[in-house]
C-alpha cells in the first residue's frame, strides 16, 4: 500500500505501485537528494503515529535496489508557538545526524522540504518498547530492571558527551531491537524531538516545560531541565 502524505487527504490509501494519490491527486513519492549526488525516494506505507506537531510514518527508500524501510516524520504545527517547534524540528533532525553513530540511536538519515512540508528520515527500529512489555509481561523483576538499567545507562552518558538532555526518556521512547523473529536484548533510545543541547558549558536557563509528566524531574517541570533529569526520568 502506498499512504498518502497529504495531510487533509481523506481516503489516504493507495495502491502499492501508485505515484499519485487516486483521492486527493497529491504525489505519493518523497523526492531529495542526498549529499548534493544521489537521489533518494521514498514511499509512505502506513501511519504510524501522530500529534500537534505532525505525523510519523512508516515508508521504504525505493531508491535502494532492495527497498529498505525507514521512518519519515512529516512536520506540520497546529496552535501556537509554531516558531519554536519548527526550531525543535530542525533540531533534531542535527542531534540525529550526531547522535546516530551510536548503534542504540537511531541513524538520521535526511532531512527535506516537499510541498510546504519538512520532512525527517531516520533508520526504522523493528521491536517493541518497553510500554508494550509492561503491558504483556506485567511488573518487571528487580534482575530485569538493572539489566535495563545497565543497557541504556552507556546511552545517557553518550548523550551527555555530547551535552544533549533528551527530556523525553518513558518506557515508549525505549525499543528493544528484534533481528529477524528474536530480539537482541539491546535498548535503542529514539524520538529526539525534545532534545535540548547545552551550550558554552551552561544548563538551560527557566524555558519551555517538555516531557511526559508520569516520568518528568521535579526541576523539569519547572522548566529548568539538567542532564540528571534524564537519570530521574
Amino acid at each position: 500500500m502506498s499512504y498518502c502524505f497529504n495531510p487533509n487527504c481523506s481516503h489516504p490509501e493507495n495502491p502499492c505501485d501508485g505515484k499519485f494519490c487516486q483521492n486527493c491527486g497529491s504525489k505519493l513519492l518523497l523526492s531529495s537528494v542526498f549529499n548534493d549526488a544521489e537521489s533518494v525516494i521514498y514511499r509512505g506505507i502506513k501511519l504510524i503515529g501522530q500529534g500537534g506537531f505532525g505525523r510519523t510514518f512508516l515508508a521504504v527508500d525505493e531508491s535502494q535496489t532492495l527497498t529498505s524501510p525507514c521512518v519519515i516524520k512529516q512536520f506540520f504545527p497546529q496552535g501556537r508557538n509554531t516558531e519554536k517547534a519548527t526550531e525543535m524540528f530542525q533540531q533534531e533532525a542535527q542531534r540525529l545526524q550526531i547522535l546516530g553513530q551510536h548503534p542504540q540511536i537511531p541513524q538520521g538519515q535526511g532531512y527535506f522540504q516537499q510541498d510546504g512540508y519538512q520532512y525527517l528520515v531516520q533508520e526504522f527500529i523493528e521491536g517493541k518498547n518497553l510500554a508494550q512489555e509492561l503491558q504483556e509481561e506485567g511488573a518487571f523483576d528487580q534482575e530485569k530492571i538493572l539489566y535495563i538499567l545497565n543497557n541504556l545507562l552507556p546511552v545517557l552518558q553518550f548523550i551527555q558527551e555530547h551535552k544533549v538532555i533528551h527530556r523525553d526518556i518513558k518506557p515508549e521512547n525505549i525499543i528493544r531491537r528484534f533481528n529477524g523473529k528474536k530480539t537482541t536484548g539491546n535498548l535503542v533510545l529514539v524520538d529526539f524531538g525534545a532534545a535540548k543541547l547545552v551550550t558554552g558549558g551552561m544548563l538551560p536557563k527557566t524555558g519551555t516545560v517538555i516531557g511526559s509528566a508520569a516520568y518528568t524531574a521535579p526541576e523539569q517541570l519547572m522548566g529548568k531541565a539538567v542532564f540528571a533529569s534524564d537519570l530521574y526520568s
